[in-house]
């Protein structure tokens, strides 16, 4: 079957890439868990000052929580009416929900806890999340056509900050 007709008969789901995302990311926390338990001074970021560290994790981490739960919110209420969710942090980002933990939640964990493996746990779900995402892609496009191009050309796909035009 080729890719446009196995894409064909796909529908979005609430879940989106979050099952596939987790499938791909889960083996590589659980290795860094246990290279961290091995070794509690692997990949430590010591360079850093836990003075301004610290604060500015818990800031990135009150953050990331505060936007996880927005879109979660909206995204519950939004997703069943079948339209294109654009309002509340999904004007901000196109993936607010991952947003949370790649940009906020993960990095501030990384910084309160001076935590080179955090940082690669990050890394590795933003890969993941780069090669999750495509699928989804497709099928919004499909079904929303130019509302969604428009969508995509305004907001970024997930750093929540506003998109500078040409």
């Amino acid at each position: 079957m080729n890719d446009h007709a196995e894409h064909s008969t796909e529908k979005r789901t609430w879940d989106g890439i979050g099952p596939r995302l987790a499938l791909l990311t889960i083996p590589y926390v659980v290795l860094a868990i246990v290279l961290a338990h091995k070794d509690p001074g692997f990949l430590a970021m010591t360079f850093l000052n836990p003075s301004y560290a610290t604060p500015v994790g818990y800031c990135l981490i009150i953050i990331g929580l505060v936007f996880w739960g927005a879109s979660a919110v909206v995204f519950l209420t939004d997703f069943k009416h079948g339209g294109l969710i654009t309002r509340g942090p999904f004007a901000l980002c196109r993936n607010p929900i991952y947003a949370s933990i790649i940009v906020f939640l993960l990095p501030g964990l990384t910084l309160m806890f001076q935590s080179g493996v955090v940082l690669s746990i990050d890394l590795v779900l933003y890969l993941n999340f780069k090669l999750a995402i495509h699928g989804e892609v497709i099928l919004l496009r499909r079904e929303f056509g130019t509302a969604y191009d428009a969508y995509e050309n305004n907001v970024h796909e997930l750093f929540p900050f506003p998109k500078l035009t040409k």
